[in-house]
């Protein structure tokens, strides 16, 4: 694919929830049980000038080390590796109380599921499963409600079947049609960094990825990833650690939440979410 080349697929689903027996809320929230605006846009990374796809921290000779994950990643977190088992006292989750709505993606279905050909989404076996194939550095994401402005948003994620700069991000303030958002990326090789994406899928780094001792090399633990923004403000924690701050004035308003996923070592790519949050900010 030449490099100029700019290929972008846009879904809108609109879509009415009856039972909602995906969602567990904690207070009555109208506007987001009522009705689902979902959406879904993939587009080659090859189009992106600015595109900061990350660069594996281990060097290019041995890359092709790490790009089939190993036998000794396993799917079933360790009771040793819960991120609540040292919870911070600066940890959001802890100071905020009771989240003011909660999805757990128990049931065998909901409205997140979609397949496509350069992603999978899936609900199954607890989880909400995204899986990033076909061609590498193909950004897919889905926005859908919660439509939020000031707030903590949190994930519990893993990732049991990745390598160097597969990598995942917690999407934030999407515009209307999709096109516009924040996300907070996380590589398996155990870096994060925070970026915008624009209009025909220009991303432009805010914070460019680094390392963190809160993430582990391989992603296969769970951990909790979540952004507190407020106003123009953004501080980020992970398992309840903050781990960096960033201002930006683009996307001041309300907007969708979701994920965004691609793969740059391992076709096939998962992430698994256990639990999204959000906590209203005093």
């Amino acid at each position: 694919m030449k490099k100029g080349l700019k290929t972008s697929i846009f879904l809108l689903a609109v879509i009415i929830l009856a039972g909602c027996s995906q969602i567990r809320e904690t207070e009555t929230t109208v506007d987001i049980v009522g009705t689902q605006v979902a959406r879904l846009l993939a587009a080659s990374a090859t189009a992106i000038v600015n595109q900061p796809i990350p660069t594996d921290t281990v060097a290019p000779a041995d890359t092709a080390e790490v790009v089939e994950p190993t036998q000794t990643a396993s799917i079933t977190p360790t009771a040793t590796a819960s991120p609540t088992s040292t919870q911070s006292p600066d940890d959001p989750a802890a100071t905020l109380g009771t989240p003011a709505w909660t999805q757990d993606f128990s049931g065998t279905s909901s409205s997140w599921d979609f397949d496509y050909t350069q992603a999978l989404f899936e609900t199954s076996n607890g989880y909400l499963n995204m899986t990033a194939r076909a061609n590498p550095n193909w950004h897919s994401w889905y926005v859908t409600s919660p439509k939020l402005q000031n707030a903590y948003v949190e994930a519990l994620i893993d990732m049991p079947t990745c390598a160097g700069s597969d990598r995942f991000g917690l999407a934030v303030r999407a515009s209307s049609d999709g096109q516009e958002f924040y996300y907070l990326g996380i590589t398996c090789d155990g870096r994060w960094g925070f970026f915008r994406m624009e209009e025909d899928v220009e991303i432009q780094e805010i914070v460019g990825y680094q390392t963190s001792e809160q993430l582990t090399d391989g992603m296969n633990n769970p951990h909790r990833v979540g952004i507190w923004m407020k106003g123009t403000n953004f501080t980020f924690y992970i398992n309840g650690k903050e781990v960096g701050t960033a201002t930006d004035d683009d996307l001041t308003g309300e907007g969708y939440t979701g994920f965004i996923i691609a793969y740059a070592n391992t076709n096939g790519y998962t992430v698994r979410v256990d639990e999204l949050k959000y906590w209203n900010v005093p």
